[in-house]
């Protein structure tokens, strides 16, 4: 028994002393990875210490103000607005209606008259040393009379060069010649990733020259709504920098001072969601606007539609595939010369990949009309090139041609804009046979849009056969008024379904 004792008494002595061994061991790996470590975080510390403090104690911000200061300016805007007996009705019973209309037949009242004066500021930066300014469309749209006024009180008169509400860039001018730290620094927005610092100058809500701090928290976003009615073209850098009304034209600068885009928009119902053009996207525009006044974008012809996990599986393509679904092909069209069919998907265009139907309509606007552009496109399996020769996209109504060479009949009932489906986009959307309508659009305040989604498929309406938008229509006129829910059998992902939508 004793030597029982004896036995078990070792072994647990032994495992002491294993664990004391193996824990000493431990702390030295510990230490040793600790201290290989430590040069690595030391050094980041250091560099990101260096970007906080310069060596005379300020924050790098500081040398961004000195040099981006001089080249931002405040620009402001006078529109004269003609008034009409409708505007006078609208601000009679208005509290605005004092200072729009106090005394009828005054002469001596600023106000009085048949038009009044809708001012209006924003900001700008100069982008050469002979007067030319960038700034937002929205700033200048439309003004009568336009007023630079630069960082040292200077005013000056400026003429509008010209403006693309597309993009919502314009260019104006004054006379006058700048030294070369009055201009603008233009940086590569390609370049710049999320969580870069962005620094935004400009003369929000009549504050003038200021610089405010944050990063960049997003890129490419487009389809925002912005008030007024937003831009045509849209990729976006998102940043979380104070941009206020005021700053809209002025620019959106790197660590460096360089301008990486032009503050455009805010989110009003989000804090700290500003919105800026890159700009890269606008002195592409600059450059046509100060050689023409004016931008000519390529044309094609077709609709793109968004690939779809299920439209992937329909056309053959594989989960990982990007492209653009080709939904329509307008006939007379550059698009239609081309080759192009609906049902086709175009994965690349002008040697760019395309992700989504923002970057297709991108890539086709960055060429110009009549530009041979090569595609790559997927059908039935297979890879095919094709080469298109753009039209103007300023001239659509004249690319059309004659009467009876007009795009896809549409049609419209409930808010719903529906279009014909061919047989290349019934076999991609498993039609069995039947191909009725194709819903494009719905309006956002018609009763349908709970129930019905674009890209579904419109086979029977009320009851009723649907096989072209002409069926469409005669259906539409036959139940308008007459009856308080009308039954629509639809194809939604290849499959047949039934939605009731109220009329009345």
């Amino acid at each position: 028994m004793k030597s029982r004792w004896i036995w078990g008494g070792s072994l647990v002595l032994a495992g002491i002393i294993a664990g004391i061994v193996f824990t000493a061991k431990m702390d030295r790996d510990v230490k040793a990875v600790a201290q290989e470590a430590a040069p690595k975080v030391n050094a980041q510390l250091a560099q990101y210490s260096a970007i906080i403090n310069n060596d005379d104690g300020h924050s790098p911000f500081v040398a961004v103000a000195d040099r981006v200061g001089p080249t931002v300016v405040n620009i402001s805007s006078d529109k004269v607005i003609k008034r009409n007996n409708q505007m006078d009705e609208f601000f009679n019973n208005s509290p605005f209606w004092e200072f729009f209309h106090p005394k009828q037949n005054d002469d001596n009242n600023p106000h009085g008259g048949k038009e009044f004066h809708a001012p209006s500021t924003g900001s700008g930066m100069i982008i050469s040393r002979d007067g030319f300014i960038l700034t937002n469309n929205h700033v200048v749209e439309d003004a009568d009379k336009v007023t630079v006024k630069t960082q040292d009180g200077a005013e000056y008169d400026a003429t509008i060069i010209g403006t693309d509400p597309e993009t919502d860039v314009a260019v104006i001018k004054i006379d006058h010649n700048f030294s070369s730290t009055d201009v603008a620094l233009i940086g590569n927005s390609d370049q710049i990733k999320v969580g870069d610092w962005a620094i935004a100058m400009g003369n929000p809500l009549g504050l003038e020259w200021t610089l405010t701090v944050g990063i960049v928290s997003a890129r490419g976003r487009s389809n925002l709504a912005i008030a007024g009615g937003g831009p045509s073209y849209q990729d976006f850098i998102q940043t979380d920098a104070s941009i206020n009304f005021g700053n809209s034209g002025g620019p959106l600068c790197n660590i460096h001072g360089e301008v990486i885009g032009v503050n455009t928009a805010i989110n009003p119902s989000g804090q700290g969601i500003g919105f800026a053009i890159p700009i890269n996207m606008a002195m592409k525009v600059v450059e046509q606007l100060r050689e023409n006044g004016k931008v000519a974008r390529g044309y094609l012809g077709m609709l793109p539609r968004e690939l779809t996990a299920e439209l992937r599986e329909a056309t053959g393509l594989e989960r990982s595939d990007e492209g653009v679904f080709v939904e329509r092909v307008d006939a007379n069209t550059p698009a239609s010369k081309g080759g192009l069919e609906a049902g086709d998907v175009i994965v690349e265009f002008g040697g760019r990949k395309i992700g989504s139907v923002q970057s297709f309509r991108m890539a086709v606007a960055d060429f110009p009309p009549g530009s041979t552009v090569s595609a790559r496109v997927f059908r039935e399996g297979k890879m095919k090139n094709m080469d298109f020769t753009l039209g103007d996209r300023t001239q659509l109504a004249s690319l059309f041609g004659k009467e009876n060479e007009t795009p896809e009949p549409s049609g419209n009932f409930l808010g719903i804009d529906v279009g014909t489906i061919n047989e290349s986009m019934a076999r991609a959307l498993r039609l069995d046979g039947t191909y009725g309508v194709i819903i494009n659009e719905i309006d956002e305040a018609s009763p349908a849009k709970d129930k019905l989604r674009e890209g579904d498929v419109i086979i029977e309406m009320d009851r009723q056969e649907i096989n072209d938008v002409t069926d469409f229509k005669r259906v539409a006129a036959d139940v308008k008024g007459k009856k308080n829910a009308v039954l629509f059998r639809i194809v939604r992902e290849g499959v047949k379904t039934f939605e009731a939508v109220e009329v009345n």
